[in-house]
């Protein structure tokens, strides 16, 4: 069992900065491993990965980019405290955009993402579609101590969702025996027992009934959710009652999951969705260790990833789509490059959106889940070039490029110099900007000096270092409403732009 010492707590960043390192004496077996997205896939069977993009990543060198987690020896920081000389080493805990709890070896690595707690939950309340590209999780774990249970939550969310027509019911055979007909003679029995006829007579009829290894699943599932039932979920104290009076009073097992999730009742439109409800179901299942686990299913890593990238995409598509009722938009549109040559490809850009009433102008926006402090050093060069090749990819199709630009979650309430033409230059058709939604951390400018009372943290050359701090007011809905406002005045502001120079 995975102490809670033993628990190393990571944000995701794909930016890649050295923040402060963290002491931790188990971190030092595993310097210089890096595992991929390649790594996990392919190598360990036992970590779940859930993506909220139906476009699967399928090419190994995109995989093998995609980093997840990385340990890197830091600094050694030498601390003098009375008497007492300290050396204490130190380490670097890099990641990319897969959040999660994560173990590998015998060192459980608790990743969030760089947001607000709340944001996280609106992200993931918008994600109605959920795909799972693998649903076993094995290994040894400590209980889920997060402040935010985020397996829990997505089951409960895609249960309180399918649960609307009811659980899933299918028809089967009753047999009968007593004064009455039920639905109709069963012959053969009524000639084997009912002649001479003694009061009694064998009836059969097809009824209806819940699917007994499913509701034995979910029973569980949500028994070990208890405690995360709050307001949100109101609605499945109904669906507990049902699932408790329906339970077949014994543990699931490995074998009853498997029957629950291939169960031909599934089959039916009515009840596909729950497909994706019973592998969250899994996945709780297994992370509460209900079931003990098999010795041949232990493997050095295990855990559950969230593709955050493609998190945040979904979150922006629906939230845009919402709130912008003039525009049209397509979400991860396929651009054929170079059709018919050795050198084809396809690029996918995240957001485009249509003039409604002139299809001809357009809007493109990357999302980006990274940090953005407005500050130079955050803009990736390679984000810069794609945004402005799709844009030029759609002047040169004959379309009017009204607004192009990269939207991340910002640690600033009110981006400031954010906007100009594109290219900088003075007569162009169309606005750059780097906008998005405030995460609810502020960023913060500390003093850091070497003294005694801050063992712990490393020496800087430099007088400040940049850090963050929660927004204890922090509010989602204020800071969607101030994102749309601003992306409104941009649309307006360019097509008033554009006409006024037509």
């Amino acid at each position: 069992m995975v102490k809670k010492s033993d628990i190393v707590s990571a944000k995701t960043n794909q930016n890649f900065y050295n923040e402060y390192p963290i002491e931790h004496s188990k971190l030092k077996a595993l310097v210089g491993k890096r595992f991929s997205l390649w790594d996990v896939k392919q190598l360990h069977k036992e970590v779940s990965l859930i993506s909220f993009s139906s476009r699967k990543k399928t090419n190994k060198e995109e995989l093998e980019k995609e980093l997840v987690l990385a340990i890197e020896k830091g600094p050694v920081l030498e601390t003098i405290k009375g008497k007492q000389k300290k050396t204490i080493q130190q380490y670097y805990i890099k990641t990319g955009l897969y959040a999660g709890r994560i173990t590998v070896d015998d060192v459980t690595f608790d990743i969030k993402p760089d947001c607000n707690d709340s944001l996280y939950k609106r992200m993931l309340n918008f994600a109605n579609h959920i795909y799972v590209d693998k649903n076993t999780e094995s290994g040894d774990k400590d209980k889920d101590s997060d402040d935010f249970p985020v397996i829990k939550y997505l089951f409960l969310n895609s249960l309180q969702k399918v649960s609307v027509l009811g659980l899933p019911q299918e028809y089967s055979k009753r047999k009968y025996h007593d004064m009455n007909v039920h639905g109709g003679v069963d012959v053969q029995n009524y000639i084997k027992r009912d002649i001479p006829f003694t009061g009694r007579i064998s009836s059969q009829k097809n009824e209806r009934h819940y699917v007994q290894d499913i509701v034995d699943v979910l029973y569980f599932a949500l028994k070990a959710c208890d405690k995360t039932l709050s307001s949100d979920f109101q609605r499945l104290n109904l669906i507990k009652n049902e699932l408790c009076a329906s339970f077949s009073g014994k543990f699931p097992t490995a074998q009853t999951i498997k029957k629950a999730q291939s169960h031909r009742v599934l089959n039916n439109p009515m009840f596909a969705d729950f497909k994706d409800t019973l592998q969250f179901a899994e996945l709780v299942i297994y992370h509460e260790n209900i079931i003990p686990n098999s010795e041949e299913s232990k493997s050095k890593m295990s855990g559950y990833l969230l593709d955050i990238a493609s998190l945040w995409e979904v979150y922006l598509e629906r939230l845009l789509s919402r709130n912008l009722g003039e525009w049209r938009l397509s979400a991860q549109e396929e651009l054929k490059l170079y059709n018919g040559c050795f050198f084809e490809r396809s690029n996918y850009p995240d957001l485009v959106l249509r003039k409604k009433d002139d299809p001809s102008k357009v809007v493109v926006l990357d999302a980006k889940f990274k940090k953005m402090r407005l500050k130079n050093e955050d803009v990736d060069r390679n984000d810069l070039h794609q945004i402005h090749s799709y844009a030029g990819y759609y002047r040169e199709n004959g379309d009017t490029v009204v607004l192009c630009g990269l939207i991340y979650p910002l640690s600033l309430e009110k981006p400031v110099n954010n906007e100009e033409n594109l290219y900088g230059l003075d007569k162009p058709k169309t606005l750059f900007v780097i906008d998005g939604i405030y995460k609810g951390k502020k960023s913060k400018q500390e003093n850091s000096q070497k003294t005694d009372d801050n063992a712990g943290k490393p020496a800087e050359d430099e007088n400040s270092v940049i850090s963050e701090e929660l927004d204890k007011e922090y509010s989602y809905v204020k800071a969607e409403e101030a994102f749309i406002k601003r992306m409104q005045n941009y649309l307006n502001k360019s097509v008033k732009n554009l006409e006024e120079n037509q």
